[in-house]
């Protein structure tokens, strides 16, 4: 074995024959593709038809007679330079000239002869494969032959491995073999990256093309190389889709995984593949065309038909105004007349203020002239009033200066007394000293005492020995010094180490609270009830909120209610889970059982009413709020509801291959179990684990069985109510479980488990440093302690001898302040020197009083002087004021009719002035109403106005305006907005016309391209399609059935169109459309590879593959098939075709064009790359053998 590969892994060799054929064929290049040539096949032309003429596309009527062959290149044009953009430039429509003109009109060029080189392969065929590390091989190289590659092995020995390295060293997604998505699954187990080589043929004279691509398991990323340089898988497809390789397409590449999607895929998804696949290469741009202008079309008609009917709702408007027009435009000069009359009445109007304004003119200076007079008459009465107001005020101002001088005096009364009382008070004061003398000298002779004995004390310590206290404190000063650094240092150090210490805390209770979180999650995945409500509360949150209130309550009820199937039912056996699964349907497994028909009543009653809360899954998906919708059954549970009557016994399921009753696999409560068998029948539901071709259905169903699951999928069998009441068996593919098959994840536990492991061996890890880190915390805090008492004592010792140093000097400053207080004492007078001085300040005092007094007595004889001169003037003021109330009372007398005359005076000013605010706010409006009105009007009012003397009366000009106004009241009552409605609704509808007038220009420009671009596609399809049919209808009847391919057209929805196939597998049965669940899988795959073959000679790819598409075939169908498809890969126009299968019939056909690969695999298999480890030459033995047994290839 290689270095580079484990000596444990499987090798696997694939060894061919090498009967490599060699075919001639013309190599002129005559089509648009640069590696084939299209051979012509006539159809009719279809240039004349219409839509609804499709029918008549086989008509024998020659539209062309006279054979022009530039009418066809003259609709290719049109349809290439459409402005629309139907088909691109570089679509290759063109015609071969050669082609051209030698064909008549109405042929179209769609198969493929492809320039086949002197090897026999055709360009961008698959030559050489290469695989290391890829799926099941550790390495691999082998060359597939020109034609039909029959690929021969055990299952599991790497067949789907082969096509699996096609699709993906050529680029092609992952998902294209319908197996895992991811680019690492491809991964070999055991190693870390893979690499695949294909060698593709060049075109002829061109090298071959060789793509490397090299990928690995931890990530999407891939390494591309094309003839060993370095490149981009953009570049790769580049190249892939330039040879026409589709591996993207089920009609040229079926893997093993989607040969069942095939079958399932639409009318239309077939028609797309189909033109991709085959026929004439501009289908798929002419149906694109189609689809988009169909659908643009629908758009423009739809949107026409609204636009015309808006355009006729405006010319009936138009119409419609029409006469109400007309009686505006008499009604607008009947209007006219009337703001004309208007305009005069009011000018009119304006003169006749105007003679109001000057009657009151004249009336007002006439009320002026008399008030005039009336206040010449009392001229004598004001002076005399004039004089005595004169003396009044002199009278008033003699008695405020008299006041104020009484005031003064009153004023200085005051001052002086104040000044007589003050003196008064300081001899007072001195006679108090004089009381407190005795008790003064007391006081003093204490204190002398007191400062003596004090003098005395500061002498004793004065006196004592002193010591050097100086130095010592300085020493003990020193030393607390050093012992506080030690101090700080010690307490430094032990702060890092809390630090740490607390880190270590923290760290071991994150640690903790991660062990408890993963604790937990290793719980919740280890509970599979809890799971399935997770899932369950996910899927409906209904059935999460009645969880939760029969949590809360449940007690309220009469009897137990069961959760639903998808939590409380366990299948053990996980090989039978999805077959139970898929024996129930979503509802039932939602379903909550009741055992109460009042419970049942009670939860009944909550749906549709009671609303669920949002909430967020576990993945952070909202789930919104909404109202509860709840899905519950009621179930009788006894021996007959949970232990029902099955059809049969044990024994007779197992002697027809089945295992057993589908019930019988369940493990639930009794009431559940009653459930299953009354609503999803699993009683009478049999299970077995063996393909279902071993399984014979007549026989299960006469047993009474009428569903059976086995390991492929779940049969159901009906009987016909009608004729011979037939049983009609109706097949389900295999769909994985989703609920019944939860199961502990041991892997996730199994990871949770050791992430515990971990977490507790760093916590152990961790546990010693912390242990010893706490003791030197402790040992640190105890030192820091003794230091903090050693540095106390050191401050009690110093701080004794600093008081002991400052005794004495305290002393030596109390002695001198205390010698100078009693200095100042005994200098002090005597007690009689201080009693003969305080008398003498008496005495003078007494003296100084005397003064004040005398001032005070003059001071009260002027106040009395000034009281007599304030009466005499109170007097005089009394006299002058009666005075000039007597003369006012006589002015008074005659104040009433001067003021009356004021009246009447201020009433004609009044009315003058509103006589000429009328006449001003007349004209105002005179003015403002010409300003507004037409110069029609405007003029006709001043010609009307020039001669005032000439107009009628006003009543007369009121009457013809008030005649006007009537006529207008009983004309017909039109909106006055009519015309401009009618102009407007005129514009809008000149453009309606010409929305109208456009879209259908566009809408019937887009049917012409629709008709030119129908013209060339309907009879290129209809062709293609007769001829897969022709070729499938006869590869049918080989197999004594009956087979056709039809188009599905629908009239105005190019989307819609498809190709239908056809079957029928018994002579009684209708031709029905191959579906996905209508026909069994044998008949399904008849289906599939038969369409296949008969694409094969319209195919545009160099290469086909088919994988294990004869599996549930019977023999004679499988032998038909595979005899024709050697005969249809074999010819001189068929491309590569690879064919997979585990295995062969005998007596099959071979040709000698085919090459047969047959995949060896073992333990013990040589390195074929060493030349001294290979034991033998497979193609040699098997030449052996042939020559031996002279067996020859048919």
């Amino acid at each position: 074995m290689n270095g580079r590969f484990p000596t444990a892994s499987l090798r696997r060799r694939i060894e061919s024959d090498d009967e490599d054929e060699n075919e001639d064929s013309p190599q002129e290049d005559l089509s648009s593709s640069p590696f084939k040539r299209r051979k012509t096949i006539e159809v009719e032309d279809s240039q004349d038809l219409g839509d609804s003429d499709l029918d008549d596309l086989n008509s024998d009527e020659d539209p062309n007679p006279d054979g022009d062959p530039n009418l066809y290149e003259d609709s290719l044009a049109d349809l290439k330079s459409d402005a629309n953009g139907s088909l691109a430039e570089n679509d290759q429509m063109e015609v071969d000239g050669e082609e051209a003109e030698d064909a008549p009109r109405g042929t179209v060029a769609f198969r493929p002869e492809y320039e086949r080189d002197n090897d026999g392969y055709v360009p961008g065929s698959v030559v050489r494969i290469k695989m290391t590390n890829f799926m099941t091989y550790d390495y691999v190289e082998f060359r597939p032959g020109p034609h039909l590659n029959m690929i021969l092995g055990p299952n599991g020995t790497g067949k789907s491995s082969i096509a699996a390295a096609i699709a993906i060293g050529l680029g092609f997604a992952p998902k294209v073999m319908g197996r895992s998505n991811e680019l690492k699954a491809y991964v070999k187990q055991g190693a870390d990256q893979a690499e695949v080589e294909i060698e593709l043929k060049g075109k002829k004279g061109k090298r071959n093309t060789v793509i490397w691509r090299k990928f690995n398991r931890i990530d999407e990323k891939s390494e591309w190389k094309k003839n060993r340089s370095s490149c981009t898988r953009r570049e790769v497809l580049d190249h892939v889709q330039n040879y026409g390789i589709q591996a993207n397409n089920l009609c040229s590449f079926l893997p093993q995984d989607k040969v069942a999607e095939f079958a399932k895929m639409a009318p239309e998804v077939v028609l797309t593949e189909t033109m991709r696949a085959a026929g004439d290469p501009r289908l798929t741009k002419w149906h694109e065309n189609l689809v988009e202008k169909g659908a643009k079309s629908k758009e423009i008609a739809s949107t026409l038909e609204g636009h015309i009917t808006q355009r006729d709702g405006l010319q009936t408007r138009v119409d419609g105004l029409a006469p109400d027009v007309e009686h505006v435009q008499e009604r607008e000069a009947r209007e006219m007349e009337a703001e004309i009359l208007r305009h005069v009445v009011a000018m009119v109007q304006h003169e006749q203020l105007k003679t109001k304004v000057e009657a009151a003119r004249r009336e007002t200076k006439t009320a002026q002239e008399r008030m005039k007079k009336l206040q010449a008459r009392r001229q004598p009465l004001k002076h005399l009033k004039e004089h005595w107001e004169k003396k009044a005020h002199k009278d008033d101002a003699k008695v405020d200066s008299i006041e104020g001088k009484y005031k003064e005096g009153m004023k200085d009364i005051r001052s002086k007394h104040n000044q007589a009382t003050n003196i008064g008070d300081k001899s007072s004061q001195v006679d108090m000293q004089l009381d407190r003398l005795k008790t003064n000298f007391s006081r003093r002779r204490d204190e002398k005492k007191s400062l003596q004995d004090k003098i005395a004390r500061c002498q004793e310590i004065l006196d004592e020995p002193r010591e050097e206290v100086e130095t010592e404190v300085r020493t003990k000063q020193k030393e607390r010094a050093e012992m506080t650094a030690r101090y700080r240092r010690k307490e430094n150090d032990l702060e890092a180490v809390k630090d740490e210490y607390n880190d270590n805390k923290r760290m071991f209770a994150d640690l903790n609270k991660e062990l408890e979180d993963v604790t937990r999650k290793q719980k919740i995945l280890e509970n599979i009830e809890v799971q399935k409500e997770n899932a369950a509360r996910e899927l409906d949150p209904s059935i999460g909120w009645l969880l939760d209130w029969l949590q809360h309550n449940g007690h309220t009820l009469e009897s137990a209610v069961y959760k639903p199937a998808m939590i409380s039912v366990s299948v053990p056996d996980k090989n039978y889970a999805w077959q139970v699964e898929q024996c129930t349907n979503l509802q039932q497994r939602k379903t909550f059982i009741c055992t109460s028909q009042a419970d049942f009543d009670k939860l009944l009653s909550f749906s549709g009413k009671a609303t669920y809360p949002p909430s967020m899954t576990p993945d952070g998906r909202r789930i919104p709020g909404g109202t509860v919708r709840l899905n519950l059954s009621f179930e009788v549970v006894n021996e007959a509801t949970v232990n029902p009557q099955r059809p049969c016994s044990s024994e007779q399921l197992r002697k027809l291959g089945l295992d057993g009753f589908a019930i019988d696999y369940v493990e639930a409560e009794p009431a559940v179990i009653a459930y299953l068998c009354n609503k999803a029948n699993l009683h009478k539901t049999a299970l077995s684990q063996k393909p279902s071709h071993s399984i014979n259905g007549d026989a299960v169903t006469a047993l009474g069985v009428t569903r059976w699951a086995t390991r492929d999928d779940v049969t159901t069998s009906t009987q016909s109510a009608y004729g011979k009441r037939q049983y009609v068996h109706r097949t389900l593919l295999k769909q994985p479980a989703r609920a019944f098959n939860l199961a502990v994840d041991r892997d996730a536990v199994k990871r949770i488990v050791e992430e515990i492991a971990r977490k507790k061996k760093t916590k152990f890890d961790r546990e010693h440093p912390h242990s010893a880190l706490k003791a030197r915390l402790d040992q640190g805090e105890d030192d820091l302690r003794d230091l903090k008492s050693s540095v106390g004592n050191l401050e009690n010792e110093i701080k004794a001898l600093q008081n002991k140093a400052k005794r004495w000097q305290t002393a030596v400053t109390d002695i001198e302040a205390t010698k100078l207080k009693l200095r100042k004492l005994e200098a002090q007078p005597s007690q009689e020197e201080e009693r003969a001085k305080l008398k003498a300040e008496k005495l003078k005092y007494a003296k100084a009083r005397l003064r004040p007094l005398d001032q005070w007595l003059s001071s009260c004889e002027n106040v009395l002087g000034h009281c007599t001169d304030m009466i005499t003037a109170n007097f005089a003021q009394m006299q002058s004021s009666v005075n000039q109330q007597a003369i006012s009372a006589r002015m008074n007398e005659g104040l009433e009719i001067l003021e009356t005359a004021k009246a009447e005076w201020d009433d004609a000013a009044a009315r003058l002035l509103v006589a000429e605010r009328n006449a001003a706010e007349k004209r105002e409006i005179i003015t403002t109403g010409m300003r507004e009105v037409s110069a029609d009007v405007r003029d006709e009012v001043r010609t009307r106005t020039g001669d005032p003397s000439a107009l009628p009366p006003l009543e007369e000009l009121q009457a013809q305006l008030q005649t006007l106004r009537a006529q207008l009241e009983l004309a017909v009552n039109i909106p006055g907005n009519v015309i401009a409605r009618y102009n407007d609704y005129k514009d809008k509808l000149e453009k309606a016309q010409e929305i109208v007038n456009k879209e259908e220009a566009e809408l019937n420009s887009i049917k012409r391209d629709m008709k030119q671009t129908l013209d060339m596609f309907d009879p290129a399809l209809e062709t293609l399609v007769q001829a897969v049919s022709k070729k499938f209808s006869a590869a049918f009847a080989r197999v004594k059935c009956t087979g056709e391919v039809r188009i599905r057209r629908v009239e105005g929805d190019f989307s819609a169109w498809g190709i239908e196939i056809l079957v029928s597998y018994r002579d009684e049965d209708n031709l029905a459309i191959l579906t996905g669940s209508h026909q069994s899988g044998g008949e399904r795959s008849l289906a599939t590879v038969t369409y296949l073959m008969s694409l094969s000679e319209m195919s545009r790819t160099p290469f086909s593959l088919v994988d294990e598409i004869n599996q549930g075939m019977d023999q004679r169908a499988e032998r038909a098939v595979h005899n024709q498809l050697v005969e249809v890969t074999c010819d001189a126009d068929a491309g590569q075709y690879f064919l997979i299968t585990p295995k062969l019939l005998t007596g099959l056909t071979y040709h000698p064009k085919m090459k047969v690969l047959i995949i060896n695999n073992g333990p013990h298999l040589p390195d074929s790359r060493k030349k001294d480890q290979r034991y033998g030459d497979l193609a040699a033995c098997l030449k052996t053998y042939q020559d031996r047994q002279a067996i020859a290839a048919n």
